[in-house]
């Protein structure tokens, strides 16, 4: 929890503290909030009576029982401001809105196989405007802005994914955030797509302050949480998953590696389940259409799904061996149903693994599922305006060492 301070000079900061605050327990009094952010009574009452005035936090009935009066509860007030939040991937695009609670008001999903950049923010743009279009002239007013979450290397893999060079070269050769900003008059935020989908979790889940968030996209990727912040790491690739090297795979659709170890994104990947259906005879494009096959899948998908715990396995107790954690949250754009499946075959496994001087930590499924990413890219705005920190996710552009 941060820490506020008394200084007059610090007020904007101590607002920031208190809706941080407010956004952890839900509700809480105006006592609550100054023990927790270690602010006088005084402070939190000027700072949280003007926030009431402006609309970003509402009274939400009081506590009764007690000595004394009841107390006031306040709350975030969902509709005090809007952010619109940008998933960008190598199957597609998503675009929804979001409000200050965090709910998901209206999301858009066109599906494209390794869209180029033109794709991509055509439908941005016109799914931005769509947006804006269900809110009126006062909500407009209160959006904060467009985060996007996406891959660095939107070129990578390419051939693993058959990408074509042409494509690859749309891609190196974009100025993908200039051209976006030049389509809007909103403010446009960046931020890795596992590590935007890293901070959702901690913003929305169960609550631990250091995990390991793991997200299972077209490949493999993750973020780590630390003391409560995305911890980047010095060249900001920290939870970089991918090519952690794990034993080969069992499975007669995983190509042989060249050296003694495979790379997990090969086995724990929905790039990997789309091979291991297709070497089978069932033509799978996208993983939203998995249901429609599940009939005759269900043994294949059983069979990537073993393969594809004992590679995470793997991988994760090496991360356990190095790094003290609370949880590891494994997130996929899966059936909820098989990510639940998937998520217990990894813990039985790890603590059967586990040697006596290794704490294994709590391992649960991700609260936000398919919409982690792109919700990931919507808080980019309230953490701009509204975080004590802003600097725990890049905001502003793409920094000059990546290449989108």
């Amino acid at each position: 929890m941060s820490r506020g301070s008394n200084s007059s000079g610090l007020r904007r900061y101590n607002e920031r503290v208190l809706l941080a605050a407010l956004r952890q327990r839900g509700t809480a009094s105006k006592s609550d909030l100054a023990r927790s952010a270690n602010l006088t009574a005084q402070a939190v009452t000027r700072i949280v009576d003007d926030l009431e005035e402006t609309g970003l936090v509402l009274r939400e009935g009081r506590r009764l029982g007690g000595k004394g009066q009841p107390s006031t509860l306040y709350a975030l007030n969902p509709r005090g401001a809007y952010a619109i939040g940008v998933k960008v991937g190598r199957r597609g695009v998503e675009v929804l809105l979001m409000d200050f609670g965090g709910r998901i008001l209206h999301k858009l999903e066109y599906e494209r196989e390794m869209p180029g950049p033109a794709f991509v923010l055509e439908h941005i743009e016109s799914g931005m405007a769509e947006l804006v279009a269900k809110l009126s002239p006062q909500e407009t007013r209160k959006l904060m802005g467009v985060g996007v979450a996406m891959p660095w290397f939107m070129g990578a893999w390419s051939r693993e994914l058959e990408i074509s060079p042409e494509r690859v070269r749309e891609w190196e050769e974009v100025n993908f955030a200039e051209e976006l900003q030049a389509r809007t008059s909103l403010p446009v935020f960046f931020e890795n797509d596992c590590s935007a989908a890293a901070a959702a979790e901690q913003q929305f889940g169960d609550g631990e302050d250091n995990f390991l968030y793991v997200y299972l996209g077209t490949f493999i990727g993750g973020g780590l949480i630390l003391n409560g912040n995305l911890e980047p790491g010095v060249h900001g690739n920290a939870g970089a998953l991918a090519s952690m090297p794990v034993p080969r795979s069992s499975l007669d659709s995983v190509p042989a590696p060249a050296g003694p170890f495979d790379a997990l994104y090969n086995r724990a990947s929905l790039f990997g389940l789309r091979r291991h259906l297709n070497a089978h005879g069932i033509d799978l494009a996208f993983v939203s259409d998995l249901e429609t096959v599940m009939d005759t899948a269900r043994p294949l998908v059983q069979e990537w799904m073993e393969d594809c715990a004992d590679a995470l396995v793997f991988a994760l107790l090496s991360a356990v061996g190095i790094l003290d954690l609370e949880a590891i949250v494994i997130d996929a754009v899966l059936p909820r149903y098989l990510l639940d499946e998937l998520v217990d075959m990894v813990s039985r496994r790890m603590r059967q693994a586990a040697q006596a001087d290794l704490f294994v930590p709590v391992i649960r499924a991700g609260i936000l599922g398919a919409d982690a990413v792109a919700v990931g890219g919507a808080i980019l705005p309230f953490y701009s305006n509204f975080a004590p920190d802003k600097t725990v996710l890049l905001k502003g552009g793409v920094p000059e060492r990546v290449s989108v």
